[in-house]
């Protein structure tokens, strides 16, 4: 068995993240949510002292992140149960607190600086989010969505689920369902809170975002947790199966037998972070979960397959978040490239280095699904003109999309994304592989593959009634 080393300083910072995931005596600011979703102009300053550069899907997010938008930057942010931030055009926000308090509970503060963003505050959990605009906050409560504005003259606060408090008042404002407030700035004028919300363009992409990670995060007859962030492009893009002698396992959709001749590392990029040394960036889509819990095996005759690990009869997330993929079995000869040498912290330049097409807007698999174009949804919106003269790279649009497997407009279901289709149940390697073969480009295939245990549990409960 072999596991890729880290340099001393990653170690040092991974012994810390993995120490804080357990009980805790005391807050922990060591807290990383992802990237999860970029399009058009997005820029990230990740608190290295280096500013702002092009923003990579699946990027790690900790406390001091900076976010910034072009004209037709599109982000979005998922937090560990779920809830997501989206950032639309022309938009900044930092998130100035990611702390997990010694309760255990996790408390967001994001600073809005201008712009449109959305937040999604899942129904599950305690966890806390407060958007701070100015000296103005909104505690923003469970199982709420809302969409706020901020410009130089004023502050928006639509709610179109859950409710909202406005904290910075000498008497607290609660905005509830289906109400608006309006903060003047700079005037003195009291907030108005007014029934109804007027539409915005950028509210169906949200709504879209919103539905893909409803419609994929459940897990349905593998094990694991039920939910998890990420889970739902791990449901999307690929499918478990149960591998002997290794247990369950899962793989992006396509390659067919082409994963024999793929490695975890082929695309994305090593970034810096001061709390935790150069972790690993993955440009797929679906590169989140894979590449930061679990492992990666190379399993004899199938290629490359991800493990999740832990157990499935507990929380994959017990095996703790690593910024290095962990490999536990590789191909002979084979050796997991190492991040870039920390050779001296005060001579140190916290550079990116891409590896493979990271530098893509996106990255699909032959075969697999194409990244569903959630901007289309957006009436209006174009890629600028002057985005490399601002230092934004330009959107490239595929070349191709397979309508089996990929909705480039809205389909029948009204969705840019694929609906899941019937679940299909892979008891054995070769029953995975001959079905990955036979499906090519096609499509067709189940989004997410039951588990053999579901088939075994099926199995012997009919046994029982004989």
């Amino acid at each position: 068995m072999t596991r890729h080393g880290v340099s001393a300083l990653s170690a040092v910072a991974i012994f810390v993240l993995l120490t804080a995931s357990l009980p805790l005596a005391a807050s922990s600011h060591v807290r990383i949510v992802r990237l999860s979703s970029v399009e058009g102009q997005v820029q990230m300053d990740r608190a290295t002292g280096e500013g702002l550069e092009r923003a990579i899907l699946n990027t790690p997010v900790v406390e001091g992140t900076r976010l910034v938008t072009g004209s037709d930057g599109l982000a979005e942010v998922e937090f560990e149960n779920q809830s997501a931030l989206r950032l639309t055009g022309d938009s900044e926000v930092k998130f100035s607190q990611l702390l997990m308090n010694d309760a255990g509970t996790k408390i967001n503060q994001i600073q809005v600086a201008n712009g449109l963003v959305y937040l999604n505050a899942a129904a599950k959990g305690d966890d806390v989010y407060r958007l701070v605009v100015g000296n103005d906050s909104f505690l923003v409560h469970r199982d709420s969505q809302i969409r706020l504005s901020a410009t130089s003259d004023q502050i928006k606060v639509a709610v179109f689920k859950g409710d909202v408090e406005l904290e910075s008042q000498p008497h607290p404002v609660t905005i509830r369902k289906r109400e608006t407030l309006t903060l003047p700035l700079n005037s003195g004028a009291n907030p108005i809170v007014a029934q109804g919300i007027e539409p915005n363009r950028f509210d169906r992409w949200n709504q879209e975002r919103d539905d893909y990670s409803k419609t994929y995060a459940e897990n349905e007859g593998y094990g694991g947790p039920n939910r998890g962030y990420g889970l739902q492009d791990l449901n999307y893009y690929g499918g478990f199966f149960y591998a002997p002698g290794y247990g369950y396992a899962w793989q992006p959709y396509g390659f067919a037998n082409a994963m024999l001749g793929w490695n975890p590392y082929s695309n994305g990029a090593w970034m810096f972070y001061p709390s935790l040394g150069y972790a690993w960036t993955s440009a797929y889509p679906w590169g989140w979960l894979p590449f930061h819990y679990g492992s990666w095996s190379f399993i004899n005759g199938t290629g490359w397959a991800w493990l999740p690990g832990g157990g499935y009869g507990s929380q994959w997330y017990a095996s703790n978040f690593t910024a290095v993929p962990t490999i536990t079995r590789a191909p002979a000869g084979w050796t997991a490239p190492a991040p870039p040498a920390v050779t001296s912290v005060t001579n140190f330049s916290p550079r990116t280095v891409l590896v493979g097409k990271a530098a893509s807007t996106s990255l699909s698999i032959p075969g697999g699904r194409i990244p569903p174009d959630f901007a289309s949804l957006v009436p209006g919106r174009t890629v600028t003109s002057n985005a490399a003269v601002h230092g934004f790279p330009k959107p490239t649009a595929n070349a191709t999309a397979n309508q089996n497997v990929f909705a480039a407009k809205p389909n029948a279901n009204g969705h840019v994304f694929a609906a899941p289709t019937g679940r299909t149940l892979f008891s054995n390697v070769s029953e995975f592989d001959a079905r990955q073969s036979g499906r090519g480009a096609a499509g067709g295939v189940a989004d997410s593959a039951h588990s053999s245990a579901a088939a075994a549990a099926s199995a012997s409960a009919s046994a029982g009634h004989k």
